[in-house]
């Protein structure tokens, strides 16, 4: 489970020019509910219902769409929509994504809890219908918890992510990969000094990246240039078959005796024979 700094401080009420407490009335709809259709359909937008349309627009998914879609589990496509809206421009972020944040700011300033936070809300002009107010704590509490960063009363899980959306992100946007990558990189990316987020994939999600770590390898191998590079792509290809090969029980002297078997049997491809037709 993600550990979270526990460091708390005052948030507040102005969220980097943005007021919150205008313009967050949502159409009543969840982060979680348009991620799941969205994979559904296949991106097509205009399949999506008109409240998970506002929903759509108000974190300005359309930025990281595929990357959400392509994404291997649940963890990574959190992780992503988060790092996502903390290089937003508050003020052109819709109400369902503010919400998250007036959540947050009434438990932590004021108390936690529904009651506390629908009195807030009318008690401050937000709005003077409860059936609003209470749709302002339903999609914010609600994405909010999905994402992780409150807890079901509405306080803050996660403050080091409210410190960075306070604070604002004043490094040039983070490059996405969502890729299966070699053991070392994390190693490598922290000497560099550069911030990284991973996940540990499960057997099932690990086995679906490696085959497609595979292809990335191959294609890689397709397009080389001259027989240095050529040789680059092959061990690198060779390095996923060895993977491949354990998580499906085999170590690779198995899979070699295997080889020299069925090479035995129907030859390899030393001879370069291009078969053309076979007749009847």
């Amino acid at each position: 489970m993600a550990s979270f700094t526990e460091e708390k401080f005052n948030l507040p009420r102005n969220l980097r020019g943005r007021n919150i407490h205008l313009n967050v009335i949502p159409t009543v709809s969840n982060l979680k509910n348009l991620i799941n259709k969205l994979i559904v359909v296949d991106g097509d937008v205009s399949k999506l219902k008109q409240w998970e349309k506002r929903s759509y627009a108000a974190y300005q998914i359309s930025k990281i769409k595929r990357e959400v879609m392509n994404a291997p589990t649940k963890d990574s496509r959190t992780n992503l929509v988060k790092q996502h809206i903390l290089y937003q421009d508050p003020n052109e972020l819709g109400a369902s994504c503010i919400d998250i944040y007036l959540v947050a700011y009434v438990a932590e300033t004021v108390k936690p809890g529904k009651q506390a936070f629908v009195d807030y809300v009318v008690n401050h002009g937000i709005t003077d219908k409860p059936n609003s107010a209470q749709a302002i704590w339903q999609v914010g509490k609600g994405d909010g918890n999905y994402l992780g960063v409150l807890n079901e009363d509405g306080s803050v899980r996660d403050w080091d992510f409210f410190r960075k959306w306070v604070n604002g992100l004043n490094m040039g946007k983070s490059k996405v990969y969502n890729k299966l990558v070699r053991d070392r990189i994390p190693e490598i990316i922290h000497q560099s000094g550069k911030s990284f987020n991973t996940i540990k994939l499960q057997q099932e999600e690990f086995i679906k990246e490696l085959k497609n770590k595979a292809f990335e390898e191959l294609n890689e191998y397709t397009n080389s240039a001259g027989n240095q590079e050529a040789g680059e792509e092959l061990a690198d290809l060779l390095e996923v078959m060895h993977s491949l090969a354990e998580v499906h029980g085999y170590t690779f002297d198995q899979i070699e005796k295997i080889r020299q078997r069925k090479a035995e049997e129907k030859g390899g491809f030393r001879e370069r024979i291009f078969l053309i037709d076979v007749e009847g």
